[in-house]
Order: structure tokens, then sequence, then C-alpha cells
């Protein structure tokens, strides 16, 4: 499936705090939990919940990117799906990433070749709905619009639903803002009100 900025943009949703045992500890030091984190977000994943360090694999790359399936990307999620046998995928953003804030993507040499189709989506969506941002608030929907379309295209990927299906895996959104020190996550409207 391809990514898919036009779902993400309209998709209607709230951020939540990430209380600390949002994903209780097993007590167990065996990986639960697949952490797609940005390179140069600075959280401690453990400081955002209240598990062992062994209970979270870390993956972390430029702009918390899975679907463009470079081969460290893809061995993380297979070895994190089938070996492992985690529970959680999150996929944390941050504010105020560099990467997602730049419209040219030969910044960073192809690596995030969907930041312009990013960019441009959602500069649509905006003029349509007549919503004027500030630059930090348009900033801010950006890498929320971003984390919503990553998760997607996870949980549409085959070994992921198989996932889903057999051992009820649970994918989580999550932005992270280092001024405040704190992670949101992003609940879609309709899970909101339990009917996803």
């Amino acid at each position: 499936m391809p990514f898919d900025f036009n779902t993400a943009v309209r998709k209607r949703y709230v951020t939540l705090p990430v209380p600390r045992d949002f994903i209780p500890s097993s007590g167990t030091p065996k990986p639960q939990i697949l952490w797609v984190g940005c390179s140069d977000s600075f959280i401690i994943e453990t400081e955002t919940l209240d598990v062992l360090p062994e209970e979270i694999f870390v993956h972390r790359n430029l702009g918390s990117i899975l679907h463009n399936r470079d081969l460290s990307s893809e061995s993380a999620l297979d070895w994190c799906l089938d070996l492992l046998k985690v529970n959680h995928i999150v996929v944390c953003g941050h504010y105020d990433c560099a990467l997602i804030r730049e419209n040219d993507a030969n910044e960073v040499h192809g690596w995030h070749k969907d930041v312009t189709r990013l960019h441009r989506t959602t500069a649509e969506y905006l003029s349509e709905t007549n919503k004027h941002l500030s630059e930090e608030e348009h900033d801010r929907i950006l890498e929320e619009i971003y984390v919503l379309a990553e998760t997607e295209w996870i949980r549409n990927q085959p070994n992921v639903e198989k996932a889903m299906n057999e051992r009820d895996l649970q994918i989580h959104a999550f932005v992270y803002d280092k001024v405040q020190n704190r992670c949101v996550r992003l609940v879609e409207s309709k899970m909101v009100n339990g009917t996803r």
C-alpha cells in the first residue's frame, strides 16, 4: 500500500498525554515494544514509559521512518514481529523536527522523499478548510500527520496485520515535545469513541 497523506491529513484525532503506565511493564527483561524514533529527538523511552530498558527494542533513524523499506528498518520490523513477537509498536515523531519542516527532499539525498508530498497535501487541505495557522502550529500539524501516515502504513503491512490478528499487536502514534519534555499520543476520534 502506498504512503497515503491524503487520508492522513483528513483524519480526525486528538492529542492525549502518554501516562507512564500506558504500556504496563511485564517486569520481565524481554522486549514487548518496538519503538521507532527519530535520531535527533532526545527522548528517553524508559522515562516516557515506565518499563525496563530490556522491554523496548529501539530503532532510530532520520524522521522515524519505516515505510521506505530500507534494510535496517525492514530488518528491525521483521525481527521484532517474527522473532521477538512484540505486542506494541510505537512510532514516535517529535515537534520541531528539521526533516519534517524542510520542503526539499534533496536536503537529505532522497531519504525523506515524501516530505514534499506531505507539505503539498497539507497546504492543499489547509487552504480548502481556510485554516490560518502560525508557523509553529503548521509545523506541529505536519509532524502529527506524518506520524499518523507512518502508523497507518505499518498497520497495512501483511506481517503486521497477521500479528494484529493473531496476538492483538497494537500500533501507537506518539509525538515528543522537547520543550515540555513530554509525549502525547495521537488518537483517532473513532478510536477515542471505542469503535475502532
